[in-house]
């Protein structure tokens, strides 16, 4: 990560914290997870990272004490970017949401509900870092999901796929003139659906592909990879079904429960 791109995160980062009372703790420097900047308040500090990776930019918190922070630091936002394919506009889009992250009237509702999830910093992607990725295909999107979550503290997952984003693939693919824009949606797709967690495969496979008009996948399916391939196949077969929670394994609880919210 070079130095300019990073600095253009965390300054506009640090403006913000700056005019909220937090100190920048030294100089960015580049550690074992990557290149780091941190800011400490009274209460809480909060750090911008490049974790180099998983090619990612990560906002981060923990509490402070004695006046040091304590180290137990938590992702409150993440944005996937690569210094070799992204442009500088989307590290601007990054540092924006790193801002209106802390400033949001939510802030304290949306990490209650994470720390509810006990996910760790190597958990597989959720929908709000997903949907929060379409935002570079997108642009009007990161509207939508600002007032979702300032609504209602975090992301509807499957009600936010089907209204807000569903629609906007469905003008993209069926239109099928924008390939660059069609092909940047599948690459994307494609990636979440290997590292993003089990709802967001359901979201992908059952509320996105399972809504698209059947034009509109035929614009998508030749350039799917091959792990999202064999999904969209088996997520074909649940079209019109209900698919009820196995109690006893946790994980396809949950996957059931998102496929059943669909129904409502």
């Amino acid at each position: 990560m070079d130095q300019k791109t990073f600095g253009l995160v965390a300054d506009k980062t640090g403006e913000v914290l700056n005019g909220l009372g937090y100190r920048r703790q030294g100089n960015p420097a580049q550690g074992e997870e990557g290149l780091s900047v941190v800011y400490v308040g009274e209460n809480n500090a909060y750090s911008v990272l490049y974790r180099d990776a998983k090619k990612r930019f990560e906002l981060r918190s923990c509490d402070v004490a004695d006046h040091e922070p304590e180290g137990r630091w938590k992702t409150v936002s993440m944005w996937l970017y690569d210094p070799e394919t992204d442009a500088p506009g989307e590290a601007r889009s990054i540092a924006d949401d790193f801002v209106e992250t802390i400033k949001g009237p939510q802030q304290i509702a949306a990490v209650r509900n994470k720390k509810k999830k006990k996910k760790t910093e190597d958990d597989a992607n959720d929908p709000l870092f997903f949907y929060n990725r379409f935002v570079n295909i997108f642009p009007d999107l990161k509207g939508e999901i600002t007032e979702e979550k300032a609504a209602y503290g975090d992301i509807r997952a499957v009600t936010f796929g089907r209204e807000k984003l569903l629609p906007r693939l469905e003008a993209l693919c069926s239109a099928g003139t924008d390939q660059d824009r069609i092909s940047r949606a599948c690459t994307l797709l494609s990636d979440q659906y290997v590292n993003g967690d089990l709802d967001v495969r359901s979201i992908i496979t059952i509320v996105l592909l399972n809504g698209l008009s059947a034009a509109a996948v035929a614009n998508l399916a030749p350039q799917f990879g091959e792990e999202l391939a064999k999904g969209y196949k088996s997520g074909v077969k649940m079209k019109g079904k209900k698919v009820k929670p196995e109690k006893q394994k946790k994980r396809e609880k949950i996957m059931a429960e998102t496929l059943n919210e669909m129904d409502r």
